[in-house]
C-alpha cells in the first residue's frame, strides 16, 4: 500500500510540476507576443513622429516666408520700400496662406491606449510624455490653431472682397511657384486704410506665435522620439 502511495505521489508531483512549466512556457510566450505588439507599435510610432516633425518644418518655412511677406508689407506702406503692385498683392497672398496649419497624427498612440499595450512601456517617462503631449499639448494647439484659422478666414474674405483677389497656394516649400496670383484689382484706399494695417499686425502677432508653438512642438516631438527609440533597443 505504502508503495502505491509514493508511486502516485510521484507521478501526481510529475504531473503538477509538468503543468507548472506549461504555463509558464505559455506566459512567457504571450509576454513575448505582447511585447513584441507593443515594440511594433512604438515603431509605427516613431515613423509616425517622423512624418510629423517633416510636416512641422514644411509649415515653419512657410510661416517663415509668410512673416517675411507681412514684414515687406509693413515696411511698405510705412513708405521705407518701394514694391510694384503686383509684388504688393503677391506678397498679401503670401500673408493670408499663414491659414494652413498643421494636423498631426493620432491614430497610432490612440491604439496603443485602446489595446491597453501603452501599460507595456517600461519607461515612465516615455508614458508621462505620451499622455502630455497628445492629451494636452496638442489639444491646446488645436484650440489655438482654430483661432488662427478663424483670424485667417476672415483676412483672406476681405481679400477677395476688396482686392477681387483670385490665387493658388501650393505647401511645398520645395517648389518656386508657391503662390500664383490668377488676377486682382489693385485697392489703394483699402491698401491704405487703418483696418488692413490693423489686420496686417495682427497677422504678424498670429504668425510669430504660431511660429513659436511650432518650433515647441518639434522639440517635444524629438524628444519623444529618442524615447521611443530607447523603448524598444
Amino acid at each position: 500500500m505504502k508503495k502505491y502511495i509514493v508511486r502516485y505521489s510521484f507521478e501526481f508531483i510529475v504531473i503538477f510540476l509538468g503543468i507548472l512549466i506549461s504555463l509558464y512556457f505559455e506566459q512567457s510566450r504571450q509576454e513575448r507576443i505582447e511585447n513584441d505588439r507593443k515594440n511594433n507599435s512604438i515603431e509605427q510610432l516613431i515613423k509616425v513622429i517622423d512624418q510629423d516633425i517633416l510636416q512641422i518644418d514644411n509649415f515653419i518655412n512657410l510661416q517663415n516666408m509668410s512673416l517675411e511677406s507681412s514684414d515687406l508689407i509693413y515696411d511698405n506702406i510705412n513708405g521705407e520700400n518701394k514694391l510694384s503692385n503686383d509684388e504688393i498683392m503677391y506678397h498679401i497672398s503670401s500673408v493670408g496662406r499663414a491659414l494652413k496649419s498643421f494636423f498631426p497624427q493620432e491614430g497610432i498612440f490612440n491604439q496603443l491606449i485602446s489595446s491597453d499595450l501603452i501599460k507595456r512601456i517600461r519607461s515612465e517617462t516615455l508614458k508621462n510624455r505620451l499622455f502630455k503631449l497628445y492629451n494636452e499639448d496638442l489639444r491646446r494647439h488645436d484650440v489655438h490653431t482654430k483661432e488662427y484659422d478663424n483670424f485667417f478666414l476672415e483676412f483672406n474674405y476681405k481679400l477677395s472682397e476688396k482686392f477681387f483677389l483670385e490665387h493658388n497656394w501650393k505647401t511645398d516649400a520645395s517648389d518656386e511657384n508657391q503662390i500664383i496670383i490668377l488676377r486682382y484689382k489693385f485697392n489703394k484706399s483699402y491698401y491704405k486704410s487703418d483696418e488692413f494695417f490693423g489686420n496686417l499686425i495682427e497677422s504678424r502677432k498670429n504668425i510669430s506665435a504660431y511660429l513659436s508653438e511650432l518650433k515647441e512642438l518639434k522639440i517635444k516631438f524629438k524628444d519623444l522620439r529618442s524615447l521611443c527609440v530607447d523603448e524598444i533597443d
